[in-house]
């Protein structure tokens, strides 16, 4: 994970006849389409970085097969052979986000931690947004609600509950 960020793990893992790449090649795929290593360049590359943004919005595994054998028939290349390519969406672990840390706020960080999500606290009052105050959070944002998102990335796997001491803050 880049900056609690998902990815999608592409290995070859199955190879028959001439291919660019042999099985075990292993290519790391970011949600800004920039990658790591190589499952075999050209087209063959290219239509797995598809897959692989795909796997990381719908946090799907799938394997891919390919024939390298006739472009004109929609092949990614003209090697030869077979191969298959598995793509593995990694996808940071599921965090809750309390805004609030008063007594309800902090009950839900007890709970929240102990369902084993990854924890963070929010809280306009700095002296509330403590690990002495609030014990038990992974991280922790002692801001206005409102410049909470500029401190904090949300992603698919956020989750905001709010536990603010009202309407008015809110």
């Amino acid at each position: 994970e880049k900056d609690n960020e998902s990815a999608a793990l592409c290995t070859v893992v199955k190879s028959e006849g001439s291919t660019p790449r042999h099985v075990g090649s292993k290519m790391l795929v970011y949600p800004d389409s920039t990658f790591i290593g190589t499952v075999g360049g050209g087209e063959l590359e290219n239509r797995v970085l598809k897959a692989a943004l795909e796997s990381m919005k719908n946090g799907e595994a799938q394997t891919l097969s390919y024939s390298m054998v006739d472009p004109s028939r929609g092949d990614p290349g003209v090697c030869g052979g077979t191969v298959e390519v598995f793509v593995e969406p990694i996808l940071p672990p599921a965090m809750i986000v309390v805004i609030g840390a008063g007594h309800v706020g902090k009950a839900v960080v007890h709970l929240a931690k102990w369902l084993g999500f990854k924890v963070a606290v929010s809280d306009d009052r700095p002296e509330f947004c403590t690990p002495e105050s609030v014990p038990g959070a992974d991280v922790y944002y002692p801001v206005a609600m409102g410049k909470l998102a500029e401190q904090l990335k949300v992603t698919r796997q956020t989750y905001l509950v709010v536990t603010s001491r009202g309407s008015n803050v809110d």
